[in-house]
């Protein structure tokens, strides 16, 4: 955990890093993720947690067992009702508090397609925060929420008292295009930081797109951390990259899992 005298910062480990971990292969990843020092991880109900919607008193033993939290769960929006509620007591089960909601293929936009989706994510803070889970709206490459545009057609209708803010760096910075690179997530950070209780951070380069171990890319990493300790940030940071099939020059996840861990820790000290 770090520990300044404005932040107390616990940092967790995408799964989607490593290709997803599940059956015989969950527990060992649980501990490869602690020994490189990470407090928790973050994964999917459809690849990992798949195994433990039906018995998340396991989980939580593997999870105790390995000095490992789960930060967050990763849902689609539009998931089915019955997976929802397991997530749900499985994330009462281990004590996780972080909902991050996704939407993939949302290219059609109206303002009747923003409302939609904003009742639905609406709700559904309403249904988490009486199980004191926090519900955020997850921005990506072909979500809702894409880009400036979108995010300034979503404002007016979600309901701050039900719904979180959060900020996926890496995606921000790819494609919140109305800005140049370098000034894409910090913008929307500094814009809208009153509001953020959760943030991801990845990274992104025409390289090697958003599998970038963070500091590789064009995200203002040295501007995020100066705001982070101006104003002051606590709670989970879940480092991801975009999957490691040897995009990020051939390195092993374990590499590019150290390597972000470090960028972090060295820049918030």
């Amino acid at each position: 955990m770090i520990n300044s005298n404005k932040l107390n910062i616990k940092l967790s480990s995408m799964s989607l890093h490593w290709n997803n971990p599940r059956g015989n292969d969950f527990a060992p990843w649980l501990e490869k993720v602690k020994s490189i020092g990470y407090d928790g991880v973050t994964c999917f109900p459809e690849a990992g947690l798949d195994t433990f919607l039906d018995k998340p008193a396991v989980l939580n033993g593997l999870l105790k067992n390995a000095g490992i939290e789960l930060a967050a769960v990763a849902i689609q929006l539009n998931e089915k009702e019955d997976v929802f509620n397991q997530v749900l007591d499985l994330m009462n089960e281990t004590g996780s508090e972080n909902l991050v909601c996704i939407v993939h293929g949302a290219n059609d936009k109206t303002p009747e397609t923003y409302k939609q989706y904003a009742e639905t994510i609406n709700r559904i803070g309403e249904i988490t925060l009486k199980r004191g889970i926090y519900s955020h709206l997850h921005n990506n490459s072909d979500s809702i929420v894409r880009n400036f545009t979108d995010w300034k057609q979503m404002l007016p209708l979600i309901d701050p008292s039900k719904v979180f803010f959060m900020a996926d760096t890496g995606h921000a910075t790819k494609d919140f295009d109305e800005k140049p690179y370098s000034e894409r997530a910090i913008s929307f950070l500094n814009e809208h930081w009153d509001k953020i209780r959760y943030l991801e951070f990845k990274d992104f380069n025409d390289i090697t797109d958003l599998d970038t171990p963070l500091g590789e890319g064009f995200c203002d990493y040295p501007g995020i951390f100066s705001l982070m300790k101006e104003r002051g940030y606590s709670g989970w940071i879940t480092i991801e990259q975009n999957q490691n099939n040897g995009l990020s020059l051939g390195r092993s996840p374990e590499l590019c899992a150290q390597i972000s861990l470090d960028y972090v820790r060295n820049g918030l000290v």
